[in-house]
């Protein structure tokens, strides 16, 4: 037996006296999820589920296609239905959601509130599952656990589940998206790449990775996911839902001022916090210049996607980096949407633990820290302390950088089988 060989037993032993404890941990995160999140959400009706419920009413009633993205209309119904709790309205998403949630629809409104937060729970309960079984093959208990506790405490996660969104199914599309993709099976991460798109407009910058990667295959099935997609639900939502959600639902959110609210955790609200002045909702800006916030937030959008496309890194760090993109260019990032940056967070913190790099530990903690604890940054501050007013955008910006600066070299321990460590292949070698 080689010197390693023993270690690595020795290493297994001492895991082992570990595991009862480990499994405890576990239980104790997945019941404080249940506790603090899961059963508080099914007993509200929140606005995010609104959005979802009062579209599938629409398409079972038939009513016009243009009827979603009349905003005071949608308004009035979501009220009616919740009672006078909450409202909402479901511009920008696209139609082809609205037919998505047409199940919801034939329940009562705390019945499908119900269904819909346990549905949630699958979803995230298969994206870590698929994430620490691409991490390890058996997945790791230890691993689990610690993705069981990023990914169900963290306070984008929590918010998801009290508003009811969608962003826990995004998430496992992507994670779906990630898997295929560094496994090379185009078709898969096509396919969930599309079915994002196309039911939430989530996953542009992965598409612009796929092109500049050339990875046609995974470009194409993209395409025809989405395209089929929005034709098999035209008998549902007609051609008027389209044009309105184009010409009426992307223009004003593109133009309203409520980007202007720190609610808003991306990069077009940041600039337009700074440059936009608007006297209910932004009185302060530093300088009223609205073309300023255009012109600042092209030029950092153009800059991180060249970053994307032109940094050499391995396929795993370059997607994650991909998905942060996604909320950190959206035109409206609320908290919650930081739920689909848990898989490059997790990517992150494995890179981290597996090559003993102080500068991905260290981005790994600031990044966790700025996305996942609950800081009130709604509150007022002033302009300077941008990171208070900032720090899931800034806790992004952080994920992304530090995923681009990940070695190329570290590329080949990403196959079929999972991220393999350089320790296990050394180990291998050596013994």
């Amino acid at each position: 037996m080689s010197r390693f060989t023993f270690i690595n037993a020795s290493a297994q032993r001492g895991l082992m006296s570990w595991t009862p404890l480990i499994w405890a941990l576990l239980a104790a995160v997945v019941a404080l999820f249940l506790v603090r999140t899961v059963i508080p959400a099914t007993r509200t009706l929140s606005s995010g589920f609104l959005a979802c419920y009062v579209g599938g009413q629409m398409v079972k009633n038939r009513e016009p296609g243009d009827h979603l993205y009349d905003e005071d209309l949608f308004l009035g119904r979501s009220a009616q239905v919740s009672g006078g709790q909450a409202r909402d309205v479901y511009s920008p998403d696209p139609p082809p959601l609205a037919v998505a949630c047409l199940p919801l629809a034939y329940l009562q409104p705390t019945n499908a509130r119900h269904l819909w937060i346990w549905m949630n729970v699958l979803f995230l309960g298969l994206a870590i599952a698929l994430i620490a079984t691409q991490f390890s093959r058996p997945p790791q208990l230890l691993t689990i656990t610690l993705l069981t506790a990023l990914f169900t405490l963290a306070a984008p996660a929590r918010d998801q589940f009290f508003l009811g969104q969608l962003y826990a199914l995004l998430l496992l599309l992507h994670v779906v998206g990630w898997r295929a993709y560094t496994g090379r099976r185009d078709v898969l991460a096509g396919t969930a790449l599309g079915l994002a798109m196309v039911l939430k407009v989530s996953g542009w910058p992965i598409g612009l990775l796929m092109i500049a990667q050339r990875r046609w295959a995974a470009v194409g099935w993209a395409v025809i996911a989405a395209l089929g997609v929005a034709i098999v639900t035209l008998p549902w939502v007609g051609v008027d839902a389209w044009r309105a959600e184009f010409l009426s639902g992307i223009p004003k959110v593109l133009g309203s001022s409520a980007a202007t609210l720190t609610a808003y955790q991306d990069t077009t609200g940041f600039w337009q916090h700074w440059f936009r002045y608007d006297a209910q909702l932004n009185p302060s800006p530093i300088i009223d210049a609205p073309w300023l916030a255009t012109l600042l937030t092209l030029a950092t959008t153009v800059i991180a996607c060249i970053a994307l496309v032109v940094r050499k890194c391995p396929t795993y760090a370059s997607f994650g980096a991909a998905v942060a993109l996604i909320e950190l260019l959206s035109p409206a990032a609320e908290q919650y949407h930081y739920t689909v940056l848990l898989l490059p967070l997790a990517i992150l913190w494995r890179d981290a633990w597996l090559h003993r790099s102080k500068f991905a530990l260290g981005a790994a903690v600031v990044a966790t820290f700025l996305i996942g604890w609950p800081i009130h940054y709604k509150v007022p501050h002033p302009a300077w302390a941008f990171l208070l007013s900032y720090p899931r955008l800034f806790g992004g910006w952080v994920l992304f950088a530090a995923l681009l600066m990940t070695s190329r070299s570290r590329d080949e321990f990403v196959d079929k089988g999972g991220l393999t460590s350089c320790r296990d292949v050394s180990e291998s070698l050596r013994s």
